[in-house]
């Protein structure tokens, strides 16, 4: 198996869900070491890995992963388990990238990113270089210059209760009756639509008595044209009575124009290995929304079908994980 996958299947191994990160931690640190780099973790297990004394640009990744450990699989050929995708194969690449890189440059692999983004918060009270390149998948040929922002969600609904047998003061009738006007806010039919994906939801205790208290956890999205707080607004407005909202994380939006620096630098990278870039609009977001006010560009790429993220399927070409560290490797030398 090549070095690329060697790495990512390591750091697949080390399984690390949002918030439990640290054998992860120390497995990258080691990984960084016998890759010749310098690396050091900050206050909250953000890992930095640099060469040369870190330069102007970052690569950008994360290593925490959703809840759920697959069975790690390595051939010839792919790599499979939790986090190969998203976006423990990315990380890979670029961690390889930097270790054959003749220009400085480093490689931070952020905590928290499937969570409140804690990782990408603490960043950002740091000093920034010129160019990020954020680390996601976006099938080793795509550039990714948009990601719609959001929001987090819970709703909290209370009732009086009672025998339900006779119509009374249900919870879940509430809560129901707050998520569909929610779906009429935010329907999600497209890219430039906002959209609320129930995500949690529960309610009741025995199949006699009408729930007093039900809540629900929305995945909200909205696209660039907007901002996901004016959206938590009107959802709000249209709550039951004796429902409540918190909104628990949130991250505007962001899009940047094909032709800066690092979008540029990474579409010339792929043409210059004799693939077609594609510029891509991501429905998610990352936590390029979150550190993109702190650079003079950004853009994310990465190995990896994004569809296969957050799945029981996710897995990664060898070919695509060695085509990325190329691109990753002439997109920092055309920045430096």
């Amino acid at each position: 198996m090549k070095k690329v996958g060697e790495v990512l299947v390591r750091l697949i191994k080390a399984y690390s869900p949002t918030g439990k990160e640290k054998e992860a931690e120390d497995v990258l640190l080691q990984l960084a070491r016998e890759l010749g780099l310098e690396a050091y973790t900050d206050e909250v297990g953000n890992v930095f890995a640099e060469k040369e004394g870190g330069g102007n640009v970052w690569l950008v990744s994360h290593y925490d992963t959703i809840p759920g450990e697959l069975p790690v699989i390595g051939t010839d050929w792919m790599i499979a388990g939790r986090g190969a995708v998203d976006a423990k194969g990315p990380l890979a690449a670029m961690l390889v990238a930097a270790s054959e890189s003749t220009y400085p440059v480093t490689v931070v692999a952020l905590v928290g990113e499937e969570g409140d983004s804690r990782g990408a918060k603490h960043l950002l009270k740091k000093d920034f270089p010129d160019y990020i390149v954020i680390g996601e998948p976006s099938d080793s040929r795509g550039v990714v210059i948009s990601y719609r922002g959001g929001a987090r969600i819970r709703i909290d609904c209370y009732g009086e209760g009672g025998h339900s047998s006779s119509p009374g003061d249900s919870a879940i009738d509430k809560l129901i009756s707050s998520i569909v006007r929610f779906k009429d806010i935010a329907p999600g039919s497209s890219y430039e639509q906002p959209s609320a994906a129930v995500t949690v939801i529960s309610g009741g205790e025995v199949s006699n008595v009408l729930p007093k208290h039900a809540f629900a956890e929305i995945d909200l999205r909205v696209p660039p044209n907007m901002g996901p707080l004016a959206v938590v607004e009107d959802l709000r407005k249209v709550l039951e009575e004796d429902c409540e909202l918190l909104v628990k994380w949130f991250a505007n939006p962001v899009s940047v124009k094909p032709n800066d620096p690092v979008p540029r630098a990474l579409i010339r990278s792929i043409l210059s290995l004799g693939a077609k870039p594609k510029l891509l609009k991501k429905y998610g977001s990352s936590d390029m929304n979150l550190l993109y006010g702190k650079v003079k560009s950004i853009a994310a790429y990465g190995p990896g079908d994004g569809k296969l993220a957050h799945t029981d399927m996710e897995q990664v070409s060898l070919r695509d994980l060695e085509f990325a560290v190329r691109v990753y490797l002439r997109t920092v030398e055309q920045l430096s």
